[in-house]
This record gives C-alpha cells, sequence and structure tokens, in this order.
C-alpha cells in the first residue's frame, strides 16, 4: 500500500509541475489543496526529492535568511509537528525559534528597538513573532502564517539589520542619521550630570547607570582583587550603610576607593540585616559570587562590635563564603582608642580637657561672651580663631585645632576677665605646650593614614615614625614645649604676666603614655610582614643578607591570594637580585598589596557627602536617587572634564529620543507688560 501511495503522489507530482510551471504560483496556493485531497504536502520529504531531481529546488524552497541564530526558546517542535518536520523548517529558515511548542522569530526580536524610528513609514513588527506567542492547531494554517512573515516588510527589514549588525553598521549610520541631534542631547545630558554633580534633585540620570555598569564591567574584565570598606550611620532618623570599593580598574597598577551604594538598612541594623543587605548590593551591581570568591581579598570596618564579633559578626559571616578576606580594623579609629587611653591613663588630662570644655561653651554658648572676647583682640590687634571642643567623637585633629586655637587667642583670653588666674599661671601654659606638641604629632598620623593613596605598608611606617619622634620629644620637648619653657623664665607669655603654678599633666608620663598605647593598639600585623619585602625600603643594604630575604613573606603572600608560590619567588629573586622589572605574577602581587585597605576613613568622607547632599532642608530623597547622586558627587569628573557624547550615543542607539523631540511641564504663561520694565531694560 506505501508503495502504490508514493507511486500516486510522484504522478500527482509531475502532472502538477506539468500542467503550472509557474512554481511560485503554485507555493503559495495549491500547498492546501493537495494536503486536504491527497493528505500530502508540497514540502514532504518525497515532493522535495522530486523537485531536486527535477532540478526545481533551488526556486521551490522557502527563503533563507543568512542570520544564523539560535533562538531564546527551548526548541521543542510546535504543536502537532513532528521532530523531523521542526528540524527541516528550522534548517531552512534559521530565524525560528520555539518556545513552549510556539513560534517566534529571532530576528525580528533583536531589531525590536532597532526599527521604533521606522514606525511612520508603516514598517510594523508583530508582538506575536517578537514574543514567540505563534501557535495553530492545523500545521497548513501554521505554515501560512511562517509565509506570510516571512514575505512581510518588517521581517525582510529586520533581516536587513541583523546582516548590517554583523558588520556594525547599524549603529553609525544612526548616529550618522541623527548627526544633528547629537549635540542638542549632549547639551541636556551635560546639565542632567551638572545636575548631580551639584547635588540638586532630579528624577534620572542614565549616565549614572551606565558610568557603574562600565566600571564593574572593567573590573570584572581585569580579574582585579578588590577591598571592600563599609560603615554604618544615621542621617535623619534612618539607618544607611555606605560601601566603597578599592581596586585597580585601569590594568596599570594604580588603586583607587570608588564609591558603590548607599543602601537604607530598613530591616535593621544587627549583623544578619547588615549581611544581607551588603551581599544585595554587590549582587546588584554585578560582582557576582564567583567574582568575589577569587578576587575579594579585604574589608576594612571601624571596628564596630555587629561588624567584627568573632561568633556572628558582619567579617565572620562574609569569611565563611570567602575565605580568603582579610579582615583590618580602621587603623584612624585605633589611634583615636589609642589618645582616649592615654587620657584615660594620665592625671591632670582629665582637668585640663575639662577645662577646654568650660571654655567653648562660655565663647560659644553665649553671644555677650564671644563679643567681649571680640572686644578684647581687636584692642590687641590680633584675630580670634574660633575655639571647639577637644577629645570628641571626631579626629584627633579637630583636637589639636582647639588647642591651637587657645594658643594663638591666648592674649585675648587672658585679658577678656574671669579665666585670667587660670589661664595666666605657668601650670596651664606647660600643660597647653605638652599637649599642643603632642597633639601635632598625631594629628598629622591620622591625617596621613586617611589619605586616600596610602597602603598598608605606607600605615605602618607612617606609624612607626611618629612613636620614634614621641620618643625623641621625651628628652627634648616639642617646639610649642621649648617655646613656652623660655617665656616661662621670663615670667611673661604672650605679653601676660604669669603667676608661678605647678603643671597639672606630667610631660614624660604623657608622652610615655601616648607611646605604649600606639603600640599596643596598633601593633604590625602579619599581614604587613607579608607585603614589605616587595618594597625596596626595606631592603637589606648589604647583597648576601639580600639573597634570601623575603622569599618566605612572598611564598605565604602567594598562596593567600591563590597564585602559583613558585612562579612569585623566582620572579621577585629576579626582581631583587638582578633589578629587572617585576613579573606579572609579581605585579599582581604588588597591586594585591595595594589594594588592601588600612582605614574605613572614605566611609567618613562617604556620610559627610550625604549629610550635604540629603540635607534636612530638602525633600527625603529615595534611596536609589541618593546613591546616584553620591555616585557622581564622589566618583565623577569635573564638569567641564565630562564628555557626553559617549552616553548620548548609547541613548540614542537604544530607540530614546533626543532631548529636542518634547517640551515638559506646562507651557510658561505670559505675563502683561509693566510699567517698570521700560527701566530696567
Amino acid at each position: 500500500n506505501d508503495d502504490i501511495k508514493n507511486v500516486s503522489m510522484l504522478c500527482v507530482y509531475s502532472l502538477i509541475t506539468l500542467l503550472f510551471p509557474n512554481i511560485c504560483f503554485l507555493r503559495q496556493h495549491l500547498n492546501f489543496a493537495l494536503s486536504w485531497y491527497l493528505n500530502v504536502s508540497l514540502t514532504s520529504t518525497y515532493f522535495i526529492h522530486f523537485l531536486e531531481h527535477c532540478g526545481y529546488y533551488e526556486t521551490w524552497a522557502p527563503e533563507t535568511t543568512a542570520v544564523a541564530c539560535s533562538g531564546p526558546g527551548d526548541h521543542a517542535a510546535p504543536f502537532n509537528w513532528t521532530t523531523k518536520q521542526w528540524s527541516e523548517w528550522r534548517t531552512r529558515n534559521t530565524w525560528l525559534y520555539s518556545k513552549n511548542q510556539k513560534l517566534g522569530c529571532t530576528v525580528c526580536m533583536e531589531a525590536k528597538n532597532l526599527l521604533l524610528a521606522e514606525r511612520a513609514t508603516g514598517v510594523h513588527l508583530s508582538e506575536e513573532w517578537m514574543n514567540g506567542e505563534v501557535s495553530s492547531e492545523s500545521q497548513n494554517n501554521l505554515r501560512k502564517k511562517i509565509y506570510k512573515h516571512r514575505d512581510s516588510l518588517a521581517h525582510k527589514r529586520a533581516v536587513e539589520i541583523s546582516e548590517m549588525k554583523e558588520k556594525d553598521v547599524l549603529p553609525n549610520k544612526v548616529l550618522e542619521v541623527n548627526a544633528h541631534l547629537m549635540q542638542e542631547t549632549a547639551t541636556s545630558f551635560r546639565s542632567a550630570y551638572m545636575v548631580a554633580k551639584e547635588k540638586m534633585a532630579y528624577r534620572k540620570l542614565p549616565a549614572v547607570i551606565e558610568m557603574r555598569a562600565k566600571f564593574v564591567s572593567k573590573v570584572k574584565e581585569l580579574g582585579s582583587r578588590i577591598s571592600i570598606t563599609l560603615d554604618e550611620s544615621t542621617v535623619h532618623g534612618l539607618s544607611y550603610m555606605i560601601i566603597y570599593v578599592r581596586c585597580d580598574m585601569t590594568g596599570t597598577g594604580e588603586v583607587d576607593n570608588v564609591f558603590l551604594d548607599i543602601v537604607e538598612l530598613s530591616e535593621g541594623t544587627d549583623a544578619e540585616s547588615i549581611y544581607k543587605s551588603l551581599r544585595e548590593s554587590l549582587r546588584q551591581a554585578g560582582l557576582d559570587d564567583e567574582f568575589l570568591g577569587k578576587n575579594l581579598i579585604c574589608i576594612a570596618t571601624d571596628g564596630a562590635a555587629v561588624l567584627t564579633g568573632r561568633v556572628g559578626g558582619l567579617v565572620t559571616k562574609l569569611k565563611q563564603d570567602f575565605p580568603k578576606v582579610q579582615s583590618i580594623h580602621c587603623l584612624a579609629h585605633r589611634l583615636e582608642l589609642a589618645v582616649k587611653d592615654s587620657l584615660k591613663e594620665v592625671a591632670g588630662c582629665n582637668q585640663f580637657e575639662f577645662f577646654i570644655s568650660k571654655l567653648y561653651a562660655l565663647y560659644n554658648q553665649l553671644s555677650k561672651n564671644a563679643r567681649l572676647l571680640q572686644e578684647a583682640a581687636t584692642g590687641l590687634n590680633m584675630q580670634i580663631i574660633k575655639i571647639g571642643q577637644i577629645f570628641t567623637i571626631r579626629w584627633v585633629a579637630s583636637s589639636f585645632r582647639t588647642v591651637k586655637a587657645v594658643w594663638n587667642d591666648y592674649p585675648a583670653l587672658a585679658n577678656s576677665g574671669g579665666l585670667h588666674k587660670l589661664l595666666s599661671s605657668t601650670g596651664f601654659v606647660a600643660d597647653l605646650a605638652c599637649m599642643k606638641d603632642v597633639l601635632r604629632e598625631l594629628q598629622n598620623l591620622s591625617l596621613k593614614l586617611q589619605r586616600k593613596q596610602t597602603s598598608l605598608v605606607d600605615a605602618s611606617c607612617h606609624i612607626q615614625q611618629t612613636i620614634d619622634v614621641l620618643t625623641a620629644m621625651k628628652a627634648s620637648g616639642g617646639k610649642s614645649t621649648r617655646k613656652a619653657e623660655q617665656r616661662i623664665s621670663t615670667g611673661l607669655f604672650k605679653d601676660v604676666e604669669l603667676s608661678e603654678s605647678r603643671p597639672k599633666i606630667n610631660r614624660l608620663q604623657f608622652n610615655q603614655s601616648i607611646i605604649n598605647s600606639l603600640k599596643k593598639r596598633l601593633p604590625e600585623p602579619d599581614l604587613v610582614q607579608m607585603l614589605k619585602p616587595l618594597d625596596k625600603r626595606f631592603w637589606p643594604q648589604q647583597h648576601s643578607a639580600r639573597i634570601l630575604y623575603g622569599e618566605t613573606e612572598v611564598r605565604a603572600l602567594a598562596k593567600t591570594l591563590g597564585e602559583p608560590a613558585r612562579e612569585a619567588v623566582e620572579e621577585f629573586r629576579d626582581f631583587k637580585l638582578q633589578n629587572r622589572a617585576p613579573g606579572k605574577m609579581l605585579v599582581k602581587l604588588q597591586t594585591a598589596s595595594l589594594t588592601y585597605l588600612p582605614t574605613s576613613a572614605e566611609c567618613e568622607r562617604g556620610f559627610s557627602a550625604v549629610n550635604s547632599t540629603d540635607s534636612k532642608y530638602r525633600n527625603k530623597l529615595r534611596e536609589q536617587s541618593l546613591s546616584s547622586l553620591l555616585f557622581v558627587d564622589l566618583n565623577g569628573p569635573p564638569l567641564e572634564q565630562f564628555d557626553p557624547l559617549p552616553f548620548v550615543s548609547s541613548w540614542i542607539k537604544a530607540g530614546h529620543r533626543p532631548s529636542t523631540s518634547w517640551v515638559t511641564g506646562r507651557k510658561a504663561k505670559t505675563e502683561e507688560p509693566r510699567p517698570l520694565w521700560s527701566l530696567l531694560i
């Protein structure tokens, strides 16, 4: 029976071919009739073999495109189709794809945005074909839909676009066609950037999203090691967490601290909530677990228990996920703790602190006293420096400025009445000079630790240098102490007559207490020992001592970072003994050594920017808007260096309209002329 059927179909095919030489007419009009009458299809295997034998197949075969696209679907055969049929149709029409047994068109889906500008000319893409929703219970009806879509103007235009896209022609053509709009839209982008840079409210700034994505993409492309520093604070009654990333984003070994995000801790400020918010923020930024597992090497915090707790702190949770992470307690915060330890230990410091606080309250809270102080300063032809608070939650540099202000304002303070007896005592002058000398050195150390470029090794050097200077000052005294001793011997200090009294602070004891606190609070960690051999400053002078110097530390550092230890040691030897340029592996270790964060001071600067951006005098900003504003404010270049054209190009390529294509807001009302205008203009 099958043989008889096959012969019958071949005869029918031959007769049709002889009667209708116009094969294109047959293809479009006879498929349904033959399928109904003979239960065969003009695209069946028998008919295709017959056409190939007669030389008609090239004319008959459905048109195919040059675009090969796998399609987004599951490639399952459409409803009521066999797998073999679907495979044959896919071979001849590579733009077809199947999803949930429904058909779609890949080239139309890809050209969706790029054809937006041509809608006015009658080109309209079918939503069903773009979304993969074309179906039919009848095979013939589904084939008709395929033919109709293949021959449609929109599909042909989409095929042309796909072919040009392979040659990267279309983006350039789009920009060429819209060249006259580029400068107008660039002006708008520059204005929007200025709005963000000046911390003004705005609805959206697409350039910010692209900037952040570009930064993360470059870091992942380079495979740069990264360090994270974060801090939590309260702004206008709401808890926020600010996140910074330190990494090399240029591939040159130069690291920078980059603001990444600010997150509202709406679920609480416990370790679990902070951990979830941090992980979600990193995920949204594009820093996935796989990348963090290979490249996250450090997290720096201010030492709060919720962050550094050994049992359930944030750092402990992160180390469970990423074992390579090193935890660093901010050295600048440790310095503050060291100063507070000494103030508690040395007698007399509390009395000095109490007296300075009384001065602050006396001349900052009462306008009358401030006016009298200014009058006394005017009589002495001197400029008053405002007195602040001392040993508060602010950095130690703030305390130094307060002591320096009292030192400079001393004549006016001593002659303004009320405090003359205490201020004119030799003991107070000696205490003031001692405190000024020590705080000057601690201020310099604090500022050096807070610099953006300071590395962990540099911080260790600055700490040791400060300890050496304070040790030397024990014997000879500092600059202000020597000056005060000279004036005390004459009985006059800044033209104020002094009365004899004993100092409240023992200078030698105070200096030694500061030294001991620095050594206790700021010890040199093992990590610094591993990093020091990469710095030439620490190499031994003698060649014999240099031969094996640092190899143990370099090997340990390479293993910590997951790099080949032997290769790193070999390159270190060539660098150390033969003065060769660092090899590829050694450069990785050197860049990683710069990536380790010594402090979390960047977060403090970030929250200062938050306070000036989200001030109490303006409406509350949404979390996303605040994050975008800070990203531009803290990371973006100055307005005069901002180039909006790359962002305008991507904006227009995405099918958006230029800035001049619509007018926002209400139409301005025309005012009636006023007689005054003629005078003013």
